[in-house]
């Protein structure tokens, strides 16, 4: 069953819009749920997040190798091989998530060895890294299968599907870290037992949807023989993936940077991020539906079509997200009170929140037309090019701006605002690039 063949980019974008508002009510009350616990707990939990997030990351990578290759499919009419891809990828990504789980376990505690923790919060953070190993396997196929909903389409599914998990993780979370009434408080524990029951339920889930909407098989021995096809999906992402966990460590060196200026600039990022993590979800919700587009009208042979998608999809993003950053600072003063009644942290923030609001424009072009570009399977050029400015220019630039020039974590952000410029300009030559060569290409035709 395939649902892809005519749809918008707002009929596969706005459920993909809808799941991150939910997302982002997530990040607050996750936030406020672990903070309502101990101060101790939201740290613990904030460390090993960054610990987890590299992990995460790789999680993704076989699912966005199935999205580009499952839109080109339906594009050429090749609806058995989608399936056949979908089969492959949920299951082989499963079997990585094992791999990563065990990596994990392992690794994750010898990383926080390295960093100046307390003994209680290292171990708040050990406990909880070792029940996320645990749930790593149905993440992984999890990912895998949310990303296969995504090519076929069925964006719809996956908005349903991410707000009931939401709902019943956070409610699972409430119980188990906080323990009203008869329950113990099981603090960061408690929030590693919700992430774990929410990882096996919605896994659970997703494989019946799998297999009775997509047609799917999810029998392990289809996986014999198919070693390259997986690899083939890996090599599809790996190098945009490998950025992501690059920008991780670049945004691990800032804070370094930030957090020589005090605890307001580190506590006025932390709130800062939150907003800004929802604005990139805005940003991806309209990125994913348009790659879908770009893959299966480059499926069809449609190329024109697909350049000109890329440059509709980063125009709305850009004014959606600036939009939404234009509204957060508007609100800014409820907003940074739901975690904080400090007024210098209050005004640090609204400043930040202020500059946000011309970064998102470059951010969204650089995004849409970065994932454009590996939507066509040209990976490996923007990715060099965007670590290269990251930290060519990015790092060097905030580094300056902030010690020597004095300007604190606001010459960070003023870094921000001309690395995204110009990774967007770097990626639009790129992509208009690819448009020339297609004008050239029918202009000889």
């Amino acid at each position: 069953m395939t649902a892809l063949p005519g749809k918008s980019l707002f009929q596969l974008s706005y459920p993909l819009f809808l799941q991150s508002l939910v997302m982002f009510g997530v990040m607050i009350i996750d936030m406020m749920i672990w903070s309502a616990h101990s101060p101790q707990t939201a740290a613990a939990l904030s460390v090993a997040g960054q610990v987890l997030r590299i992990a995460v990351e790789l999680s993704t990578v076989i699912g966005i190798g199935a999205v580009v290759t499952i839109a080109r499919q339906l594009g050429r009419g090749e609806v058995d091989a989608a399936r056949q891809t979908a089969s492959i990828a949920c299951t082989a990504n499963a079997l990585i998530g094992v791999a990563l789980g065990v990596m994990l376990a392992v690794a994750g505690p010898l990383v926080l060895s390295l960093m100046d923790l307390t003994e209680g919060l290292r171990a708040d953070a050990v406990a909880y890294l070792h029940l996320a190993g645990a749930a790593m396997a149905f993440l992984c196929f999890g990912n895998a299968a949310v990303a296969c909903l995504r090519g076929f389409g069925h964006s719809r599914t996956v908005m349903v599907l991410g707000v009931a998990g939401a709902v019943f993780y956070l409610a699972l979370e409430w119980l188990l870290v906080l323990g009203p009434g008869l329950l113990p408080a099981l603090g960061a524990t408690g929030a590693g037992l919700a992430n774990l029951a929410l990882r096996i339920g919605v896994a659970g889930v997703l494989a019946l949807v799998v297999m009775r909407l997509l047609g799917a098989s999810l029998d392990p021995r289809r996986l014999a023989g198919q070693g390259r096809e997986v690899i083939r999906l890996a090599g599809i992402a790996l190098p945009s993936v490998s950025d992501f966990i690059a920008y991780g460590f670049y945004q691990m060196i800032l804070l370094g940077v930030i957090a020589t200026q005090g605890e307001v600039p580190v506590l006025a990022r932390a709130y800062v991020m939150i907003a800004m993590a929802f604005l990139t979800l805005v940003i991806m919700a309209i990125v994913q539906g348009s790659e879908v587009l770009i893959g299966y009208r480059m499926g069809r042979g449609e190329t024109r079509d697909a350049w000109h998608q890329a440059w509709r999809a980063a125009a709305i993003a850009s004014v959606l997200s600036a939009g939404c950053a234009a509204v957060i600072w508007l609100a800014s003063g409820p907003f940074i009170g739901l975690f904080s009644a400090d007024p210098a942290v209050h005004d640090l923030s609204r400043r930040l929140l202020w500059l946000t609001i011309f970064l998102q424009p470059c951010f969204a072009v650089n995004m849409v037309l970065f994932h454009a570009l590996r939507a066509v399977e040209d990976v490996r050029r923007p990715v060099m090019v965007s670590q290269a400015l990251t930290w060519g220019l990015g790092l060097p630039l905030a580094w300056l701006l902030c010690i020597k020039a004095g300007l604190g974590i606001e010459g960070v952000w003023y870094a921000f605002i001309a690395e995204e410029l110009a990774k967007s300009v770097a990626m639009a030559w790129r992509w208009n690039g690819r448009g020339r060569q297609v004008a050239m290409g029918e202009a000889s035709g």
